[in-house]
């Protein structure tokens, strides 16, 4: 029994499900962006918080001694 990407790939070939496919494609596209986007979120907010971190050690150090 073929498994569902054999199946994917044979109607592809014969021509069957070509929007389909395209139509995936396009929107694997979109979830690939939105998920670039969210992690280069996901790093300026690490990357804030480490310069947070930073700062704030540097001024605890600098009161306590």
């Amino acid at each position: 029994m073929p498994s569902a990407l054999e199946s994917s790939l044979a109607s592809t070939v014969n021509g069957s499900s070509t929007n389909a496919t395209l139509d995936e494609i396009a929107q694997l596209k979109r979830q690939l962006l939105q998920a670039e986007i969210r992690l280069a979120k996901a790093r300026a907010t690490a990357a804030g918080a480490e310069a947070d971190a930073k700062v704030l050690n540097a001024r605890l150090r600098a009161i306590t001694r």
